[in-house]
């Protein structure tokens, strides 16, 4: 698909969205573009802090497969 098929599909299908949280994030999607955001304080802290415990060791990771188990079983368990 070339760039202007590309741009007319998804202009098609955003004239069609009506779900305005959804059109909210995409917004948001385009101004974070325009603008140039930068991480705060806290968030390069965070980062950080993730990067050390990773560096260590420290850090527990999951397969794609568990993590949906995971939030299938909590999804029933709330229902």
């Amino acid at each position: 698909m070339d760039v202007a098929a590309l741009k007319l599909d998804l202009i098609q299908w955003l004239a069609q969205i009506q779900d305005e949280s959804l059109l909210k994030k995409i917004q948001f999607i385009r101004d974070s573009k325009e603008e140039n955001l930068e991480l705060s304080e806290e968030q390069l802290l965070e980062l950080d802090q993730r990067l050390e415990k990773y560096e260590r060791g420290e850090m527990n990771f999951s397969s794609w497969e568990k993590v949906k188990e995971r939030v299938k079983n909590r999804a029933k368990n709330e229902i």
